[in-house]
């Protein structure tokens, strides 16, 4: 029957028990049955290795072989482990004194631009310092030029003014508007009325400005127009009594006396059609604004 054994650094079964190494992990096995068998024997005992162990004997120069003590291994054992402990814990500290002379580089590099940030910040004080003195100066300055121009102004009140007095300039005298008369004719219309008066029939409303009792839709020849002379001015006037709304231009009319909604829209609409902007209280001088067709 074949003897097995664990592994104890994996916990691997079923290894043969001549085997040096784990199958899994590599362990070496020799030294664990090396321990064991320090741990059966008493300690006033000498420690009797098997003969057919190549590991625990050696020859000395006569060709005679003598036993290693058990002792050794675990010995050696632990001195590899001190020796990778001592090599690790250098690399460590390798690394660590890095890092510390990384953050000593940070440090001064911090310690230099705070130095350049204050230097900045006294140079700003005072400038900020200088500006407020020049500020101040200034006030005083005006504050001087106020007082003397109160000064100058209160001597020169209480002097008398001395020489001719200049006399006083009134405005140009306006020119009166020139108008003149138009015997309409039966077969006339507003539009052409204002073509050969004004050089265009879009000025009609002028027309309609200058004579209030004119029916738009119904001239002839009982009607007399008064029409100004000055064609320059009819443009001006034009821009006066007119407005756009809704894209739609319309005639700014003033309600006089006696004028009712029925009575504008039979004198100034077509046919009869209602042609007012707004829907508004009738009242004597107001004013309202009837479309343009």
């Amino acid at each position: 029957m074949t003897v097995t054994v664990t592994c104890p650094v994996c916990h691997f079964t079923n290894i043969p028990e001549d085997s040096d190494t784990c199958p899994q992990c590599d362990a070496d096995l020799v030294c664990f049955r090396l321990l064991d068998a320090l741990s059966e024997i008493p300690a006033n005992e000498a420690v009797v290795l098997p003969e057919g162990s190549e590991q625990n004997t050696t020859q000395n120069p006569g060709g005679e072989k003598y036993r290693i003590p058990g002792i050794m291994w675990p010995t050696a054992l632990l001195l590899v482990l001190l020796v990778l402990g001592f090599g690790y814990a250098i690399s460590r500290f390798g690394i660590m004194a890095g890092r510390v002379k990384q953050m000593q580089s940070s440090i001064t590099k911090m310690a230099a631009m705070a130095a350049d940030d204050r230097a900045v910040i006294r140079e700003t004080g005072q400038s900020v310092r200088e500006l407020r003195q020049r500020s101040a100066g200034a006030l005083e300055t005006l504050k001087k030029m106020q007082e003397t121009l109160s000064t100058g102004k209160a001597q020169t009140a209480d002097c008398p003014q001395t020489g001719p007095i200049p006399p006083e300039v009134s405005p140009p005298p306006v020119p009166p508007v020139c108008f003149r008369q138009y015997q309409a004719k039966d077969s006339d219309t507003l539009w052409g009325i204002s073509r050969a008066l004004y050089g265009s029939g879009r000025f009609y409303p002028v027309l309609m400005e200058h004579n209030p009792d004119l029916a738009i839709y119904d001239i002839s020849s009982r009607d007399r127009l008064r029409y100004l002379c000055d064609k320059k001015a009819v443009l001006q006037v034009y821009g006066e009594i007119t407005g756009t709304v809704h894209g739609k231009r319309y005639w700014k009319y003033k309600i006089r006396p006696g004028d009712t909604r029925g009575s504008v829209i039979r004198q100034y609409c077509s046919h009869g059609t209602d042609c007012l902007v707004k829907e508004i209280p009738f009242k004597p001088g107001m004013t309202i604004g009837i479309y343009l067709e």
